[in-house]
């Protein structure tokens, strides 16, 4: 089986080759391993890496976030952020070029790897990559979220998710192998839901994907393997929700 490649863009020296040993330990591939936006730009002319790790602040013409819009439009490969800045105004321009994942130095060996997983397995085949016909006809992104989990930024499908939990001012968002603890209460994450998803809200504490349901009973709602409690006055509109979809 061939490995993935990674290419990574940092400008510190030691921190670099951390990462390259922790890829190879990792089972991956370096692609190249290049300290500016510049010669990341040069590194993708006759090919193409399966996932970037790029530092936010580079030295140089290009910074991290300028340099991801200039690779957009050559590649399409994942993208995950490291920085060692996780501040608001960093976070949101992180957010205008759609990386996977935004980790904060110093990370931990686990996070990582999860975070890569997750997104070389988010652009799978069958998985639509960021610029694909699929998402350029959603211009405001109705078919994605990104959630700050502690200190990264994380990007999840909506399709993916299957309920959402709250969690005191936290809400742990559910998919079919992951858990994120994000750092919104339900209700403020849920406003951020384009209006004809169907999500809903069934009990106090818990909000699921309608397209996700597979069984309703008497007071649980079923999403595969996974139970979410349902309040008893919310059960006849699920079931007619449900049916009329």
């Amino acid at each position: 089986m061939t490995k993935k490649s990674i290419l990574i863009i940092e400008d510190e020296t030691i921190i670099s080759a951390d990462l390259q040993a922790r890829m190879i330990d990792m089972g991956y591939e370096v692609f190249a391993a290049v300290d500016s936006g510049e010669a990341a730009i040069r590194a993708v002319r006759n090919r193409t890496p399966d996932l970037i790790l790029m530092d936010v602040h580079l030295s140089g013409a290009l910074d991290g976030i300028e340099t991801a819009k200039r690779l957009k439009k050559i590649i399409k490969s994942p993208l995950i952020f490291l920085t060692s800045n996780s501040d608001d105004p960093t976070f949101r321009r992180a957010c205008s070029v759609q990386p996977q994942a935004f980790l904060s130095k110093p990370y931990r060996t686990r996070d990582l790897e999860h975070a890569i997983t997750l997104a070389i397995n988010q652009s799978a085949p069958g998985t639509p990559a960021p610029g694909t016909k699929r998402k350029e006809a959603s211009s405001a992104h109705n078919d994605r979220l990104f959630i700050k989990v502690k200190d990264r930024l994380v990007r999840l499908m909506f399709s993916d998710i299957l309920y959402l939990e709250a969690d005191d001012y936290y809400c742990k968002v559910h998919t079919e192998d992951h858990s994120y603890l994000a750092t919104k209460t339900l209700k403020k994450l849920c406003a951020q839901f384009p209006p004809k998803l169907a999500f809903f809200r069934c009990h106090r504490s818990y909000v699921v994907n309608l397209n996700r349901v597979t069984e309703i009973g008497d007071g649980y709602v079923y999403l595969g393997k996974h139970k979410v409690p349902i309040s008893r006055s919310k059960r006849a509109e699920i079931l007619a929700l449900v049916n009329n979809m």
